[in-house]
């Protein structure tokens, strides 16, 4: 209930902690209220209140003014007992919970004042924009808030403890409060809970509409939170986040507080006005919806409820639980129940209430699922209020009854009304059980025991009439909303069934007696002649037709004949029954009609309004009450037939759909465009789009500006395969909704995508589709090269692109795209050998129809690769024969670099094995020339899906496997031909790593011209090089130098034979790395070996000095790289002595001396007696260092990476300056960058380790590098180019140059020092 309200000077209120009073403050005065019935108990006359507070032990009443007063009075003498001045507008107060200090916040400070002594108890706490503070409830800890952070602080000495940056959004002091040790802000439209021991958030959750006048409010005992905004206050389960309840309020709320036991609730409002609020009905059961969705529910109109709430739910962004255990309870009513334990269990999740578990066990019940219903009853007793217990009881009795349990439900109702004052509420239920048994008992033939039944009923109903007569019971119009039992004319209701019952047990003289009773008692006679329960009163004497009976008394019993006859006849044949009755046939009509639409027959009850129609003549011949009622019944009908029609048409059952619409648009309504909308969707989804065109274009025609039959005739045309005039009609309908005057319709054009905007969504996936395929392509299907603006264009041609347009309606599914658009663009790649000058080429093909071309061996292969791409159900295939333009410097260059991407992007690779005839037999591959060519290495190993076939077309070996690359027999013929594992094989991975493997498994094709060596290996290693047809061997250096430069593999130099033209120290031909190992780097010592060793090694200190120094020096090298054909090589050199000479068989023996080698022996074609002077070099630094170069360590290839390899920016053919490297780079900060190790940058030649190492590891690492110093290895020869210049070139020899530094004595190691050098090499 709610007290008198008082006004009061400005709306600001607290309580006391007694909860017995509260004060307010404003303006003009200061006052103290009592919150039982609201009298003022005292005034104090201070100006511009802004803030108030009552301390905790009821000692004290403060308040802030405008003006930076803070007054504090005695609470009991009302006596100004301590005043304080401060430089602010005071914007909240706060007393300590031993009210002896008082913390008063100003727009920039908060002060903290002691009472007792009447001065500061330290220093102000400095605040920008503060709105509130508060002492927590220990009184240990002070709160402050800002509109941008909340602060805590040590109310003792007032050091910041914790800090939350959070937007506070009230602008008073009740938009901060303390609950034990945390923290409640208000927070653009939010609750947040903070830790005040952290400042952390620890939860949150929203609220509505949040402002600056928004307040808090939580009583002492935490368990709710009260939060108000513009007119509404609504309530929250401090743990589970759940609105309790809500109260509106006819004005603006500026304050609100809450007494400490949470009885009552205080609002300040605006125009000085304070009301007082009692919150014992926050958890009461009440039906809390709107007037409109109510009165239509207590109207039996369930239809209409159901729409009202659903409107009321939709419209709200948070739905209310209240209304949605409504819906819950009116959907059982309507039997969906499915739907209804939805909405219950929602209703709950929101927020546990009465109401919410009283609906999901009605649902539950109804849905047959029994103890569930029970369970959800008694867990209701957990969220109501004392005093509504009795009615829980009643309810939980009502649901055992629906449950088919009635002697259980009239036993607990027995027992309610012998303990409870509710006894006319309970007997009228119990009548009601007892007619409900009655009805089951008759329905099973148990008609003695129905007839109990009933006459328990009545005198039930007899002992509650007189009480009911007084008064109306709201708790029995619930369980009528509830259950959907009609209480109305009850009494005649229970004496009709029992008389069908007597009747039905063969007790006809009482079954007539009984209905003659009913007859007198409601002020009517018998008005049936001929009829079933005329014959019964006959039988008993009585005389059916000697009064005529008064018309408003006809329709109540037709109704009860016809709810008898309709359940076991058929409407036609209930009709056919009333011959004789002395009614009008309108009222029979119309009593039979609404009976049947009352028992959802409503396709029954059309047919019945239409015969009834054309019996009487038509509707215009009606008088006009009938006329009224006709187009009424009409009109209700055709809602439930729509209704109906929907809920198929959902449930997917169309033909269904299709004909309740069809029965609703045979009533004529007024405006069928709706329908027909419907309808035409039915149809379309059913597969009859030809009714749901016919059903658009009535649409259209019956509205014309409407853009909604467009959008069925779209549909329809879509359906149909009409893809252009479904995208014609779809820019129509767009067309409709952008000029239609209604501003919503307009808006909604937004929810459509413009055909314009797919169409260039299609060509944008279509272009990064066909991006990296290639150049030219042929088109299997007509036999035509076309280039990538062709391709494109083809795709718009297919009834795809159209369908695609049509489909897209409201959004652009661009994975449907690329997958349709990847569809359509898969391509087979030719993998074969050349046949000489007999192959169709680019400048033949491209004038002519591939299909056409044959003729010659070579034109039938290209023509069966076509047939087989297409067979395939590939549109495209791709030949290296006829797709690359030659003549073009530039595409010839893409093409040979782009190869292996490629056919790395084919759907599969066609493999011709010339030579190899059907039946082939294993070997036939290994031995093939297509095995031996320098193309196809790559071919093979870029394509992902790979098929053979024999020179008559037939699969290898028959293999009858998608991918012959994963044939076992396939696989062991690779690794016979190669000599290199499956593994291996396998693992082959472009980029530069595992060159040497690369490097080896090449050398063993053959090209026909020697740049093609090179040129053909530019995709299994990803990089880039300028194309020059004639340049010889220099491909092949440049290729081998930019590996090099790239990748710092030294093992590119391991080879023995003769240089090439590029450089002379890169081979002239590929061959020579042949061999897949090499003995020019000395193999790797293992740990344990390398322990044995190190362990039995003895060293100076001298020694070890040199040794680290020579470690050092070589770390300092930097890398090997190329520029514009010069190669810095980092290495070791050896100065050879005179040399003497020795022919032998082979050539030349050559010995020489050198101080840190000995004795040399050099086997080689050249005399090296020529040369002025000679060096040996060791290359090798990486294995010196036990460093893996960087070609050598494991990556992951990225076709999509941008290697600096990749690059050609070098205006020269045969300059390298593109491949040298853009910054200096030690052989370590080049590993370190691999592997991850942090460095520090040294003087921009080096990089060095961030930290000096131990002795211990300096003397292991020396030890080590001593033991791999005095390895033997293979050496390079270089001599000087020219006198006194520092230019060097290699002197390739015909066979190894074994070597082994024989001693590390102090001498020697000088020598190393200064032999640790970088060679410029041409």
């Amino acid at each position: 209930m709610s007290a008198p309200s008082i006004l009061s000077d400005r709306s600001l209120v607290t309580f006391a902690a007694n909860g017995e009073y509260f004060v307010s403050g404003g303006t003009k005065g200061f006052r103290v209220w009592r919150a039982e019935d609201g009298q003022e108990m005292v005034t104090m006359a201070v100006e511009h209140v802004q803030c108030v507070a009552f301390s905790k032990d009821g000692k004290w009443i403060a308040a802030g003014t405008y003006w930076g007063d803070v007054f504090v009075w005695d609470a009991k003498t009302y006596k100004q007992t301590f005043t304080w001045k401060t430089d602010d507008v005071v914007r909240g107060l706060d007393f300590s919970p031993d009210a002896t200090r008082l913390v008063a916040l100003g727009d920039r400070t908060a002060t903290v004042l002691n009472i007792t002594a009447r001065e500061l108890a330290f220093r102000p706490l400095r605040h920008e924009d503060a709105v509130a503070a508060r002492y927590s409830p220990k009184g240990d800890r002070i709160a402050t808030a800002t509109r941008n952070v909340v602060r805590v602080y040590d109310s003792n000495d007032g050091r910041l403890l914790a800090e939350t940056p959070v937007t506070v959004t009230s602008r008073f002091n009740t938009g901060l409060l303390w609950c034990i040790d945390h923290l409640f802000v208000t927070s653009e439209s939010t609750i947040k809970q903070i830790d005040a021991s952290t400042g952390s958030v620890v939860s949150d959750w929203s609220v509505p509409d949040s402002n600056t006048s928004s307040c808090i409010a939580i009583p002492k005992h935490g368990a709710f939170i009260a939060h108000s905004a513009n007119r509404t206050v609504t309530f929250w389960d401090t743990s589970t986040h759940t609105e309790l309840g809500h109260l509106d309020h006819p004005q603006d709320i500026f304050s609100i507080a809450l007494s400490p036991d949470g009885r009552f609730l205080a609002i300040g409002g605006e125009h000085e006005k304070i009301t007082i609020k009692r919150l014992s009905r926050i958890t009461e059961p009440d039906i809390d919806i709107d007037d409109a969705a109510l009165d239509l529910w207590k109207q039996d109109q369930l239809a209409g409820a159901q729409a009202s709430l659903t409107a009321a739910i939709a419209a709200s962004r948070n739905p209310r639980h209240h209304a949605l255990a409504s819906r819950a309870l009116v959907r059982a009513r309507l039997r969906q129940w499915d739907e209804a334990i939805v909405d219950a269990k929602e209703s709950i999740t929101i927020q546990p209430s009465v109401m919410g578990y009283i609906a999901k066990s009605v649902s539950l019940v109804c849905k047959g699922k029994r103890l569930e219903a029970y369970r959800a009853c008694d867990i209701a007793f957990e969220h109501c209020h004392s005093t509504h217990v009795s009615f829980l009881l009643l309810i939980k009795a009502v649901v055992v009854c629906m449950a088919g349990e009635y002697d259980d439900a009239i036993s607990r109702v027995r027992d309610l009304i012998a303990s409870l004052h509710l006894n006319s509420i309970c007997y009228v239920v119990q009548a009601y059980m007892h007619l409900l048994f009655g009805i089951s008992l008759k329905k099973s033939g148990d008609y003695e025991r129905a007839i109990q039944s009933f006459e328990s009923a009545k005198r039930s109903f007899e002992r509650a009439r007189a009480q009911l007569r007084r008064h109306t019971s709201q708790a029995l119009t619930l369980v009528s909303l509830i259950t959907g039992w009609s209480f109305d004319d009850f009494d005649v209701t229970i004496r009709l069934r029992l008389c069908g019952a007597m009747y039905a047990a063969g007790r006809t003289s009482e079954a007539g007696k009984s209905l003659l009773k009913i007859i007198n008692d409601v002020d009517k006679e018998v008005y049936m002649c001929g009829g079933p329960i005329a014959k019964r009163v006959s039988k008993c004497g009585g005389n059916a037709t000697s009064q005529a009976p008064r018309d408003h008394n006809i329709p109540r019993l037709l109704k009860e004949w016809a709810k008898l006859t309709l359940t076991r006849d058929s409407w036609r044949d209930t009709l056919a029954a009333t011959n004789g009755f002395m009614a009008s046939r309108f009222t029979i009509y119309q009593t039979i009609c609404t009976q049947l639409e009352a028992v959802n027959k409503i396709t029954d009850a059309t047919d019945c309004i239409h015969e009834m129609t054309s019996e009487l003549g038509g509707e215009i011949n009606l008088p006009d009450e009938q006329a009224e009622w006709v187009s009424a019944f009409k009109q209700e009908i055709s809602q439930k037939l729509e209704y109906f029609g929907d809920l198929a048409i959902h449930a997917g059952r169309h033909d269904e759909a299709i004909a309740e619409y069809s029965a609703v648009l045979s009533l004529n309504p007024a405006s069928p465009q709706g329908l027909l909308i419907k309808r035409s969707k039915a149809y379309v989804a059913h597969g009859l789009w030809e009714n749901g065109l016919q059903d658009a274009n009535r649409v259209i025609a019956l509205d014309p500006s409407s853009p909604w039959g467009y959008e069925r005739k779209h549909a329809a045309l879509h359906r149909a395969g009409g893809y252009e005039d479904a995208i014609n009609t779809f820019e129509t309908m767009l067309f409709k909704l952008s000029v239609s005057p209604d501003p919503d319709i307009r808006q909604r054009q937004h929810q459509y995508v413009n055909p314009a905007l797919t169409k260039a969504a299609i060509r944008k996936i279509v272009q990064d589709t066909i991006r990296n395929s290639p150049r030219v392509l042929i088109h299997t299907i007509s036999g035509r090269l076309l280039d990538k603006t062709k391709q494109a264009l083809l795709f718009e041609t297919l009834p795809v692109f159209k369908e695609l347009i049509s489909t897209t309606t409201t959004y652009i599914d661009h994975a449907r795209i690329q997958r349709e658009v990847s569809q359509y663009y898969r391509y087979a790649t030719f993998s074969h050998t050349w046949e000489d000058n007999d192959e169709p080429l680019f400048e033949e093909v491209v004038h002519i129809v591939v299909h056409n071309i044959g003729g010659s061996f070579t034109r039938n292969k290209l023509q069966m690769f076509c047939q087989i791409a297409r067979e395939a159900e590939l549109h495209w295939a791709w030949s290296d024969t006829c797709c690359i333009n030659k003549a073009d410097h530039f595409v010839l260059q893409e093409a040979l670099v782009a190869m292996f991407k490629w056919y790395a992007g084919s759907a599969v690779t066609i493999v011709f094995l010339r030579g190899v005839h059907s039946p082939s037999q294993p070997g036939g591959l290994m031995r093939s020339i297509w095995n031996t060519r320098g193309w196809t290495f790559q071919e093979y190993h870029a394509s992902k899906v790979v098929r053979f076939y024999t020179e008559e077309w037939q699969p290898y070996l028959n293999l009858d496997i998608p991918n012959h690359k994963e044939s076992p027999e396939i696989i062991a013929e690779m690794e016979r031909a190669t000599g290199v594992s499956a593994e291996v094989l396998m693992d082959l991975q472009p980029g530069s790593h595992g060159i040497r493997e690369k490097l080896c498994l090449a050398s063993r094709r053959e090209t026909t011209l020697v740049e093609d060596a090179a040129y053909s290996l530019l995709g299994i290693f990803s990089v880039s090089l300028p194309i020059v047809y004639g340049e010889g061997d220099q491909a092949l250096g440049r290729l081998l130098a930019q590996l090099l430069t790239s990748s710092g593999d030294t093992s590119i130099l391991a080879w023995t034979g003769k240089s090439g033209s590029f450089n002379s120290c890169l081979p002239a031909s590929i061959t020579v790395f042949s061999e897949l190992s090499t003995s020019h780097i000395p193999p790797t010592i293992s740990p344990t070996e390398m322990d044995l060793i190190t362990s039995r090694m003895r060293i100076s200190a001298s020694n070890f000095a040199l040794v680290m120094r020579l470690y050092d020096r070589l770390r300092e090298l930097l890398v090997s790289s190329f520029a514009n054909q010069r190669m810095k090589l980092p290495c070791l050199t050896f100065k050879l002595g005179p040399v003497s000479a020795k022919r032998t068989a082979l050539g030349y023996m050559f010995r020489a001396k050198t101080g840190a080698l000995g004795v040399v022996e050099i086997q080689t074609t050249e005399d090296l007696s020529r040369f002025d002077s000679l060096t040996l070099v060791h290359p090798w630094i990486d294995f010196l260092l036990d460093r893996q170069p960087v070609g050598g360590i494991p990556e992951t290839f990225s076709e999509s990476s941008n290697h600096q390899s990749s690059r050609v920016d070098s205006p020269s053919l045969f300059g390298l300056s593109h491949i040298a490297p853009s910054v200096k780079q030690t052989r370590a900060s080049r590993l370190m960058s691999q592997i991850g190790r942090p460095f520090r940058a040294g003087d921009g030649d080096s990089l060095l380790s961030p930290s000096p190492e131990s002795v211990t590891d300096k003397r292991m690492h020396a030890l080590q590098f001593i033991t791999r110093l005095r390895q033997p290895f293979g050496a390079l020869l270089f001599t000087p180019t020219r006198q006194n210049v520092e230019e060097y070139r290699r002197v390739a020899s015909e066979s190894l140059i074994t070597v082994q530094v024989e001693e590390l004595s102090a001498t020697v190691l000088t020598k190393l020092i200064e032999g640790a050098r970088m060679l410029d090499v041409l």
